[in-house]
């Protein structure tokens, strides 16, 4: 065997425009609203179990378990709420022209005898701006 494929990570960055934090606005505010549904049918299917188990006599403890259950995914749901505010005030403070770290792909990059293996895996990062890719950076 003269070559092996293997996979590395790529960061992804985008420049920081009007568009770009527009886009992510829009975004964190879907996410937001998602976060309210979900709280409302939390609520919803909470009041139901805790209605059913009263009506069924319930062992000691049981609704106590309950109550702490819908507790935990309430305060799941509060927590995921808060880091999304979090990044939308993030991204209201973000200067224009600056990158931004968006995320990692996988990237399959081809491995020769006689290759430099550290070289192959230095970091790689795309560039987008407005979602269009404007650089690729780093060893192929």
């Amino acid at each position: 065997m003269q070559s092996i494929s293997i996979k590395r990570q790529v960061t992804v960055k985008a420049i920081v425009t009007e568009v770009f934090k527009n886009n992510a606005s829009v975004e964190i505010q879907q996410q937001l609203q998602q976060l309210d549904m979900n709280m409302q049918q939390l609520e919803f299917q909470a009041k139901r179990a805790v209605s059913d188990l009263e009506k069924q006599n319930p062992a000691p403890g049981q609704m106590e378990s309950l109550k702490l259950q819908i507790d935990e995914e309430r305060q799941r749901l509060l927590v995921g709420k808060n880091e999304l505010l979090q990044r939308m005030n993030m991204i209201s403070q973000l200067e224009l022209n600056t990158e931004f770290p968006q995320g990692m792909l996988d990237n399959y990059v081809t491995i020769n005898i006689g290759d430099n293996l550290y070289e192959k895996l230095s970091s790689t990062e795309v560039i987008l701006k407005d979602g269009v890719v404007v650089e690729i950076r780093g060893q192929e």
